[in-house]
């Protein structure tokens, strides 16, 4: 059984193609490769590995063959579970694709239009700096708003911007789509 410990990736490795995931960790004394624990391994390595287990076995003491299934029904199992996380993964970035594409469609319909949104934390947060001495007024909690002309959108890290023109300061400042209030035509 203690030669089932020296089998290696290239000492069952029939076809002398190598698994690209599972790196050398060095050489045992009979020039094979080492795989260490918590390196990333595949299917196929796993495979080859069970196969040399089988093929390497005392024939005087063989292992019981339920301990085989039991380890292909949880390689089995693992890999469910790695294929439903890759997919559930790839599901999220389409849905999050198609969430941005409808936000950045509906945002471009707004250039050229007159709307009113939250202004930019940035610029509530200036506004709501006062004087120590000063006492605050309850206004100040409330968000603050921009009313202006769309003049065209962007989308950064995923989230899409609109370029409005601010009609009290006439800076053109970048707001989030979903900090919109409303719109309407401009006139």
């Amino acid at each position: 059984m203690n030669d089932f410990m020296n089998v290696t990736k290239k000492s069952i490795d029939t076809n002398n193609t190598k698994t690209k995931s599972a790196k050398s960790a060095g050489k045992t004394e009979n020039g094979t490769d080492i795989i260490m624990p918590g390196q990333e391994t595949d299917k196929n390595l796993f495979l080859k590995l069970l196969v040399a287990q089988m093929g390497h076995q005392d024939p005087m003491n063989p292992q019981d063959p339920t301990q085989y299934i039991t380890q292909l029904a949880q390689f089995n199992t693992l890999e469910q579970m790695q294929n439903l996380n890759d997919n559930t993964q790839y599901m999220a970035g389409l849905t999050n694709g198609v969430l941005v594409n409808s936000a950045m469609s509906t945002a471009s319909s707004m250039i050229g239009k007159k709307v009113e949104a939250y202004a930019p934390e940035e610029d509530a947060n200036e506004k709501n700096k006062i004087d120590a001495n000063i006492p605050k007024d309850n206004s100040s909690n409330e968000k603050k708003r921009i009313t202006g002309v769309v003049e065209g959108i962007k989308i950064e890290n995923g989230i899409v911007y609109m370029d409005i023109r601010d009609n009290k300061t006439g800076e053109l400042k970048s707001v989030e789509y979903g900090a919109l209030i409303k719109a309407s035509e401009n006139k």
